[in-house]
């Protein structure tokens, strides 16, 4: 996370949680007294007490069985664990838990900008994410937040990312005009549903996701409308090495070199030096050494100076 969470979250979520201990007070007062009620009308079962402490077999012991259950029960808790694995390494690497990024990162680390096309690497580009970009006073925008991170839990092959709207549009003002052209100033906050690094819906001012004037969205219509982008994935959809063979910052040290060398893909040919090597992307003038080509001699000194005879 970049950053802390912004003045509505932070109220609606000390609200949410005043709401929740209140809730939870109740519910154990509820089951104190039904605990005691029950105590009081149960009959005296102490004369069987001892078939509760009899020990039960253990899979593998003389009484326990055979091989083949230990086999299986070993099997079966080295599957957990790597289950268990798996599911931290890619909240780790963002799916499954709703962040906030800094406004120049959150595009990026959806997969906008980044060439469009997703490689073996899965935060670079990822299958399926969803941007919210949030109007710090706005209410709605702090009941979404509160919504999508629900559904993280739920879905947790989708990467969930926020940030300021208005900074995010001014900070990436060429790639919010070619991915979002439609989204401005005017039409925050907005949700965004990006498929393998393509914008497939946005939702400007958070229409018909609830409603306007009591400040809060409606989760049902906020899943029905991912569900309909296709954003919404249980699973990673990728193999467990692509996602777990680097860390998170050499992840993010990918995600800027991909979105440089976008930038170099960009320029104009008249802005690159002729230096006769190809894929040679510098703009000023030079030479590579050891390389003779019709442009230059690969010569670090002229041969009239490397013989004295000039």
């Amino acid at each position: 996370m970049d950053g802390g969470e912004y003045i509505a979250l932070i109220e609606m979520k000390a609200s949410v949680g005043t709401l929740s201990e209140q809730v939870c007070n109740e519910a154990q007062l509820n089951l104190k007294t039904e605990q005691e009620s029950n105590e009081s009308d149960s009959d005296d079962d102490s004369e069987f007490d001892y078939l509760l402490d009899e020990d039960l077999p253990v899979p593998g012991t003389a009484g326990g069985g055979d091989n083949a259950l230990m086999a299986h029960h070993q099997d079966r808790v080295k599957e957990l664990q790597l289950f268990m694995m798996m599911n931290e390494s890619a909240r780790e690497h963002g799916f499954g838990v709703h962040r906030q990024l800094h406004p120049e990162r959150v595009l990026h680390a959806a997969g906008l900008g980044m060439g469009g096309v997703r490689g073996n690497r899965a935060a670079a580009i990822p299958p399926a994410a969803i941007i919210h970009l949030y109007d710090p006073e706005s209410t709605m925008s702090a009941s979404l937040d509160v919504c999508l991170e629900k559904l993280g839990e739920e879905y947790r092959g989708t990467k969930y990312v926020r940030a300021g709207g208005r900074a995010t549009l001014t900070m990436n003002e060429d790639l919010a005009r070619e991915s979002l052209p439609k989204l401005t100033r005017d039409t925050l906050p907005a949700l965004i549903a990006v498929r393998d690094g393509v914008v497939v819906a946005c939702c400007p001012q958070l229409s018909s996701l609830g409603d306007a004037r009591a400040g809060k969205v409606e989760p049902h219509a906020v899943e029905a409308w991912l569900d309909n982008a296709r954003v919404l994935l249980r699973e990673v959809p990728l193999e467990f090495e692509d996602y777990c063979r680097i860390r998170p910052e050499e992840d993010a040290l990918l995600e800027n070199m991909m979105r440089e060398k976008a930038k170099l893909a960009e320029l104009p040919p008249e802005n690159i030096y002729n230096c006769g090597v190809k894929g040679c992307c510098k703009t000023f003038r030079h030479q590579h050494v050891g390389v003779k080509n019709d442009e230059q001699s690969g010569l670090l000194l002229c041969q009239e100076i490397a013989l004295g005879t000039s």
